[in-house]
């Protein structure tokens, strides 16, 4: 049986080995796009922009504080200069059979949207809109990876049939997974605020002849009625400010019934060194703010006066739970 502590493991490795592939799509953008070739001359940010010929110049700007967020380039005087950055690609031994193959050719598409990215941030080749591109969404929502982190999650959560689970951001695919662990004996409320993503949500749910409730809603306006055994989010603060992940969380826990748990998964970002190279691609979504830090979310939960327990487990997970 899968503890919850290899299951984390592995979501971890995984998630690193994202960030190293980002981190080398990121240089082979800069040099496919002549952009350290302009570097090299220990440019202005404006003679980049003017010299480079891309014209979304908001993402190539974006692109730059890329590069200086992981110490490719540094700015000295008003000057950009390539320093000299190296970055060792290691997978450790025991590692490799961890690393799950769905994610990658999600990622790859991701990738090759840049380029027309450069063009124009709504160039139709660009699929990072929850509701208008909800079938490449349901695609990342399907892979082995997000399998893993859902076990991942039912796992950490001890859930069992006949609980009651609250998901925010529930996406395509959780609702039928959850709903089946908890069974007709439970009950199941995702809340997501994208109809499309929702409307497939609802069919793969109706197939499986599932009993879940999906709420179209902003998470950032949920006010539950019901108490839950446990409560999910995951893959959600990133789309959020502080402020908002703030008011998100507390009525979150007060949904919760004593001993009631929840359970947080993101990369987070003090525990992935250079993950601003993959927050670069996810950032061609406009709703996505940044991987939030581990101890802003503690320091958040514990600033909200509950009495609970708070559990990191590896390096992307939080179990939180209410003391009775």
């Amino acid at each position: 049986m899968d503890t919850v502590e290899r299951l984390v493991s592995v979501v971890d490795s995984n998630i690193e080995q994202m960030v190293r592939m980002a981190i080398l799509h990121i240089i082979q953008l800069g040099t496919k796009h002549g952009i350290f070739k302009v570097l090299s001359r220990e440019p202005t940010y404006q003679e980049v922009l003017d010299s480079v010929g891309l014209p979304n110049r908001r993402l190539l700007l974006e692109f730059l504080n890329t590069l200086k967020a992981i110490g490719i380039i540094e700015e000295k005087e008003g000057r950009l200069k390539l320093n000299g950055f190296s970055c060792t690609l290691k997978v450790p031994q025991e590692h490799y059979d961890s690393l799950l193959p769905g994610w990658v050719s999600t990622l790859e598409e991701i990738y090759r949207m840049v380029d027309y990215a450069f063009i124009t941030p709504t160039h139709p080749h660009v699929l990072m809109d929850f509701d208008k591109d909800a079938d490449f969404w349901d695609i990342r929502m399907t892979t082995d990876f997000a399998d893993l982190y859902r076990k991942t999650i039912s796992v950490a959560a001890g859930l069992e049939q006949g609980m009651s689970v609250l998901d925010l951001g529930c996406g395509s695919a959780a609702p039928s997974y959850f709903g089946r662990i908890v069974g007709y004996d439970g009950f199941y409320t995702g809340v997501d605020y994208s109809s499309a993503i929702l409307e497939i949500a609802k069919s793969r749910a109706e197939t499986d002849n599932l009993p879940v409730e999906l709420k179209e809603l902003d998470v950032r306006l949920i006010r539950p009625v019901n108490e839950y055994d446990v409560a999910v989010i995951s893959y959600l603060l990133e789309y959020l400010k502080p402020d908002d992940y703030g008011r998100v969380l507390k009525r979150t826990l007060e949904t919760l019934k004593p001993g009631g748990r929840l359970i947080i998964l993101e990369p987070f970002r003090e525990e992935f060194k250079h993950i601003e190279a993959l927050e670069f691609f996810e950032k061609l979504n406009k709703d996505f703010v940044g991987f939030p830090r581990r101890n802003d979310v503690i320091r958040t939960i514990e600033g909200n006066g509950f009495d609970v327990s708070i559990e990191p487990l590896g390096r992307s997970l939080l179990r939180v739970t209410l003391m009775p």
